[in-house]
């Protein structure tokens, strides 16, 4: 019992910090409910010494409640601590600056340019002072390595963050706040760093250069990622079938990695040494070992936990997972508060979560069933694989699946089948492609005869992995996914996996699910009824954040949604409103414009929804954000084109699209079915002359054009904008104003309704 108040003290500090980041009160209110806390804590101590009936309550609540201010005044004071002079976030988006400092990560090689993490230590220009804080430099490639002092010269960026990707808190986790983008770097000496991480780094390109040579792509960019944690080798379609398949465990160095490791050495080192001894070696190869890898969080969490336990076996002590793993989280977050926020480290720690509740239950479950119809011997000689490579990783994956849902808003459906074949393989791996690199840095020619039994597994995991990956409707595509589905998965998981003997909770069990299958049975039901096709033709204008998109709805039921806007979350809970939940997909997109904010939510959308063609109105836009867009098209193969003006595109029940000629209207594209003619403004208008195309039609401006058909004698039916206007005009409507827009027409007759939030 005496470990209860340690694990209580853990899980406050935990709470703590996502409750401050919710309250978000000033420090000063953390500040003194720890100190009223502490001192309440200390009577609470005098009071049990006091009066041994008191000692009856194992939980100390004020040291508790200490903890948990503690938490908070930590976590905010992290977050609202100011950027002084002596920061280099400080001189974020201003003048050029040039300044000093030492390369104090291992630089990260990529196939056109390199990362550096540099330590700044000093700014030279504009003023000279003393400086601190690391920032990223993105560089072209070339020979650097830990510990080179270099002088830099350019504009210091706070990096960038949308809603696919927050660069920014991804950085800042690590304590990174700047960035600086192919700026001049000047070498200027080597060795400015501790010895053992520049040998141990060193160790690690050269281990990693051995891994090149011996090997062929992807089999090298898979085993450098599996041994040595560097995974900027593994080709983008094969990196997303790990995904894909749930399968990225196997890459990242993980508890996975750590445990094999942690058996390898406490096995080798007791041959010839006591089991202390043994264990105290260990641990020190198993922390020299993450440091060589990079000692993300996720790899220190299974370092920490690997060492524990073997701490825990010395002394006596079974080990008492929930209780380990509850005070290294405490602890690294102690050190650092935000990584709470990291999804490798809620991954890591929900997967040992559900190893240390549900591993050793399963197990104990396939033996009794097992042992129903087979000889015990066969049983006891099954149960160990069968729990290792399937049930272990059930447990663990029925841990991380709502954290997964949530940051990947994804469900893979060939997870259960691609572990158990790829797992078993795994340690072979591990063992034998540690065995041919440790030998290649001694006797190259010998490495690379070894390096050939490896190649079979490793190509092994690489098929299977790609043809599970291939498989139509493998991934469940389920979009935006809140905190409180997260929070209700959980509380689900936890009710039906409850193994106290309580007659009224067991009697519960049964009705809850029969209930909770009839609810969903009748929301899918409805939910597919009432969105079905009427026979018209649908057109929803959305309003503010995802001006100028307009989703087109068939009167057969076709969905063409045109322009995605930049807020991908408001454009997907407007979609799921149209959209069945069974059928996440979109026949077609257009992009009218080629301003990035016309098309940067497709980036997220095309993981939500599934999209049968994609078309640009003009060539394709020459940035990052295009470039993102185009990977995924191309992934998801989805058919890209241009449109060319004069081009139709015939969506079938009398629905078609005509790309215009920008340049001599303004115009960008006419959607006409039977009598009803809806046109996309893109640019203001110069001359009308001869030109009656708009007479009749309904006309969307993009934003910023308001009024651009002023003084010409042909006028549109309606006029519809995004500006705010104080009153009502005849024929031009806002939806500042209105709201989303719907229309309806069945090409002769139109119908139009307007919904302000």
């Amino acid at each position: 019992m005496r470990r209860i108040p340690l694990f209580w003290i853990s899980s406050a500090f935990l709470i703590s910090i996502p409750l401050a980041d919710v309250l978000s009160v000033p420090i000063g209110y953390w500040r003194i409910s720890f100190w009223i806390s502490l001192g309440l804590s200390a009577i609470e101590w005098l009071a049990r010494k006091r009066w041994r009936s008191l000692r009856i309550i194992c939980l100390p609540v004020f040291l508790v409640l200490a903890v948990l201010m503690g938490g908070g005044l930590r976590y905010t004071a992290l977050q609202q601590k100011p950027f002084t002079p002596n920061d280099v976030a400080f001189y974020n988006e201003q003048q050029e600056l040039k300044i000093t400092g030492v390369v104090c990560a291992d630089p990260q090689q990529y196939e056109r340019h390199t990362r550096l993490i540099v330590c700044v230590d000093r700014l030279l220009a504009p003023i000279d002072r003393n400086l601190e804080g690391k920032i990223l430099v993105i560089q072209r490639t070339g020979e650097w390595k830990y510990g080179d002092r270099v002088n830099i010269r350019g504009q210091v960026l706070t990096p960038d963050e949308n809603e696919a990707f927050s660069y920014k808190d991804y950085l800042a986790q690590r304590g990174i706040h700047s960035m600086m983008v192919y700026p001049y770097v000047q070498w200027l000496e080597r060795g400015q760093a501790g010895w053992v991480k520049t040998g141990l780094f060193a160790l690690r390109q050269t281990a990693y250069q051995r891994i090149q040579t011996f090997f062929l792509q992807p089999e090298a960019g898979l085993l450098s990622g599996i041994l040595l944690g560097i995974e900027t080798d593994i080709p983008s379609d094969l990196k997303r079938a790990f995904q894909d398949t749930g399968t990225a465990h196997i890459v990242a160095i993980s508890g996975f990695n750590m445990t094999i490791l942690a058996g390898i050495f406490l096995k080798g080192f007791r041959k010839w040494l006591s089991i202390w001894w043994a264990a105290l070696l260990a641990i020190v190869v198993i922390s020299l070992y993450t440091i060589l890898v990079g000692a993300n969080p996720a790899v220190i969490r299974a370092a920490l936990m690997s060492c524990l336990a073997m701490s825990a076996g010395l002394i006596g002590r079974g080990q008492s997972g929930i209780y380990t793993l509850s005070l290294t989280a405490a602890v690294m977050c102690l050190f650092n508060p935000l990584l709470v926020w990291d999804p490798g480290f809620q991954l890591s720690a929900t997967a040992t979560l559900g190893l240390v509740l549900y591993s050793d239950r399963m197990m104990n479950w396939f033996r009794n069933l097992a042992g129903r119809y087979l000889p015990e011997s066969i049983v006891e000689r099954v149960t160990g694989p069968v729990s290792d490579y399937f049930l272990f990783t059930l447990a663990a994956q029925v841990m991380t699946l709502p954290v997964v849902l949530y940051h990947f808003e994804q469900l893979s459906l060939t997870t259960l089948l691609a572990n158990p074949l790829i797992l078993p393989v795994q340690p072979l791996v591990m063992i034998l492609g540690g065995i041919a690199v440790l030998v290649g840095l001694l006797i190259s020619p010998l490495g690379q005869l070894l390096s050939y039994l490896v190649w079979a597994p490793l190509f092994y995991t690489n098929q299977v992995v790609t043809w599970l990956a291939g498989f139509s409707g493998g991934v469940l595509e389920l979009g935006e996914v809140s905190i409180v589905t997260v929070v209700a998965l959980y509380l689900l998981i936890f009710f039906f996996t409850h193994k106290k003997e309580q007659q009224n909770l067991q009697k519960l069990k049964t009705p809850a699910i029969l209930t909770s299958t009839l609810v969903a049975s009748i929301f899918l039901v409805w939910n597919a009824v009432l969105l079905k096709p009427d026979g018209m033709l649908h057109l929803w204008i959305l309003d503010e954040p995802n001006e100028g998109v307009v989703l087109v709805q068939t009167p057969g039921g076709k969905r063409i949604l045109v322009n995605s806007g930049d807020s991908a979350n408001h454009l997907s809970s407007e979609l799921n409103q149209h959209i069945p939940t069974l059928d996440r997909s979109l026949d077609l997109a257009i992009v009218t414009r080629p301003k990035t904010d016309s098309y940067q939510s497709f980036q997220v959308l095309l993981e939500r929804y599934k999209m049968g063609k994609f078309l640009w109105g003009y060539s394709i836009p020459d940035t990052v954000t295009a470039q993102e867009v185009i990977k995924e098209l191309k992934y998801k193969k989805v058919d890209i084109g241009i449109l060319q003006p004069g081009e139709l595109v015939d969506c079938g029940d009398g629905v078609r699209f005509e790309k215009l000629a920008v340049e001599d209207n303004g115009f960008s594209l006419l959607l006409t079915y039977g009598e009803f003619r809806f046109i996309w403004q893109e640019e203001a208008m110069i001359s009308m002359e001869g030109n009656q195309l708009i007479d009749g039609a309904v006309v969307l401006a993009s934003p910023g054009l308001k009024d651009s058909l002023e003084g010409f004698v042909w006028q549109p039916q309606l006029y519809l904008h995004h500006e705010f206007v104080d009153g009502d005009e005849y024929g031009k409507i806002s939806t500042e104003q209105t709201g989303r827009i719907e229309i309806v027409t069945d090409g002769k007759q139109m119908w139009m309704m307007g919904k302000k939030r």
